[in-house]
This record gives C-alpha cells, structure tokens and sequence, in this order.
C-alpha cells in the first residue's frame, strides 16, 4: 500500500508542478500581449536561465 501512495503522491506533485509553470506561462503571456517568444523570455530571465539584454 506503501508504494501506492508513494507513486500518487509523485504525481500529484508533478501535476502541480506542470500546473503552476503552465499558469506562470499564461501570466506572461498575457502581459505580453499574446506574444509566446517574448513570454517565453520574461519567463526564463524570471528563472535566470538567459542573459538579459
């Protein structure tokens, strides 16, 4: 039974997970006026996984 919990609960957490950069994308989107290159780079310079220009 263990394991059964054990394996709901690691998808739960990527389910969140996925969940939140998912809305966290949406966000920026939308502050970019439907713009996904320019989401996608506010998103990762959020993260600071890019050089900002």
């Amino acid at each position: 039974m263990k394991k059964i919990f054990k394996k709901a609960f690691i998808f739960r957490t990527l389910y969140l997970v996925v969940f939140v950069v998912v809305v966290i994308l949406l966000v920026f989107m939308i502050k970019n006026q439907w713009d996904v290159n320019d989401a996608f780079n506010d998103m990762l310079s959020l993260l600071r996984l890019s050089k900002s220009q």
